[in-house]
């Protein structure tokens, strides 16, 4: 199932998103939603936007998604949150 999900419309964030720019998320059973932008792999709760204190619930969720894609994200990667969301950077590899 993919859903859109609209980027913060306080300005280009740290991320790289404009205001307007839509990122194509796919949806997991667990609630969270991936999307790919700027090399990185972004990882959001459309019900529920994450906070800062979900770095490590949303880290499993990339890694397990990474996994069930085939691909792997480094275990070491940090993340960077910004607006409701966390990014991977080097995303699933």
């Amino acid at each position: 199932m993919a859903v859109t999900v609209l980027a913060a419309c306080s300005g280009q964030g740290a991320l790289g998103l404009s205001p307007h720019a839509s990122v194509p998320a796919l949806a997991d059973a667990t609630g969270f939603a991936f999307a790919a932008q700027n090399g990185a792999l972004v990882v959001l709760r459309p019900a529920n936007p994450l906070t800062y204190a979900d770095g490590l619930p949303a880290k499993r969720a990339a890694l397990s998604h990474c996994s069930a894609s085939g691909g792997q994200l480094n275990p070491a990667a940090f993340g960077q949150f910004n607006g409701g969301a966390w990014a991977f950077a080097g995303g699933c590899a």
